[in-house]
């Protein structure tokens, strides 16, 4: 199987025949494109986009003709083919058996493109991960349920084993792992070619904070570093009657990745915190020490 450096596995399900679909749609054959999930690719005037694409063995892939010209979908081999294929027509065939698929347009033979078909496939992070902080991985295994999967990864000095999982219903595993700096993983099941690595983007930043008291006004400032101009930073304050950490302030750090926030309230103790989080302002990628802000109910 051709290997492409660093490629982003898609986690991409069968596609089913619609219920109630007309005969002629089942099977290998054109048939007008329909809304649905699933491994995808367009067929464009002079292009496939992706041209190559990454499936679990028993995965069903879509071609759906987005051009003016007609084209075909066609096995090098000659082994499966769609036959010509107008505006809007969709076209689908399912791969079994692992290993890479070559295939081309007979009517446009520049064109081309490949199926990489793999016994398993880690999903492709969604976000970034904070530094010494749990994040969770899944993909999908061509394994009975029960079968172990084995979670490798590397660094910098080579591929080694970080982790396991257990495949589920319909294939799917997750497990959990915890990276010190960015890292590449990869997933193995016995007897097969590992999956495509994906990269798991780690921040390594630090937040450092300071207190100021002015009158019944606290003002607290925070320093992420490595620098991170534009980054959400929240302070949160842990309030008894919240039952635990709640968020008081939201900002952004500026030009020089700092933030200031500024608390008014009774004469109280409460313990203050300040996080880096991603743009939903929930998830953290590194939180501050613990201070403690006058100015807030007791805890």
């Amino acid at each position: 199987m051709r290997r492409r450096g660093l490629v982003v596995a898609v986690a991409a399900v069968g596609l089913a025949v619609p219920a109630g679909a007309p005969a002629q749609y089942a099977g290998d054959h054109a048939m007008p494109a329909q809304a649905g999930d699933g491994a995808s690719v367009s067929i464009g005037f002079d292009a496939y986009a992706p041209p190559v694409i990454d499936v679990l063995a028993g995965d069903t892939v879509a071609w759906v003709n987005n051009s003016v010209r007609a084209h075909t979908v066609t096995a090098r081999d000659g082994s499966w083919d769609s036959a010509r294929m107008i505006n809007g027509d969709r076209y689908e065939h399912g791969f079994d058996a692992t290993g890479a698929v070559a295939y081309y347009c007979t009517l446009h033979p520049f064109m081309a493109g490949e199926v990489d078909v793999h016994a398993v496939l880690l999903d492709r992070p969604a976000t970034p991960a904070g530094a010494g902080r749990p994040y969770p991985l899944s993909g999908r295994a061509a394994a009975e349920p029960g079968s172990a999967v084995t979670i490798e990864a590397d660094t910098g000095d080579g591929f080694a084993p970080a982790g396991r999982a257990t495949v589920g219903a319909g294939g799917a595993f997750r497990t959990t792992v915890t990276p010190a700096t960015t890292t590449t993983y990869r997933a193995s099941v016995p007897d097969a070619d590992p999956s495509p690595p994906v990269q798991l983007l780690v921040l390594d930043h630090t937040v450092s904070v300071s207190v100021r008291r002015r009158g019944d006004v606290s003002v607290v400032g925070a320093q992420v570093s490595p620098p991170m101009p534009g980054g959400n930073v929240v302070l949160q304050l842990k309030l008894k009657d919240r039952f635990g950490w709640w968020p008081e302030r939201f900002g952004r750090l500026d030009a020089t990745s700092r933030a200031r926030f500024t608390i008014r309230a009774p004469v109280r103790v409460a313990p203050a915190r300040v996080l880096l989080t991603l743009g939903d302002r929930a998830t953290p990628l590194a939180e501050s020490p613990v201070v403690h802000l006058r100015g807030a109910a007791p805890w």
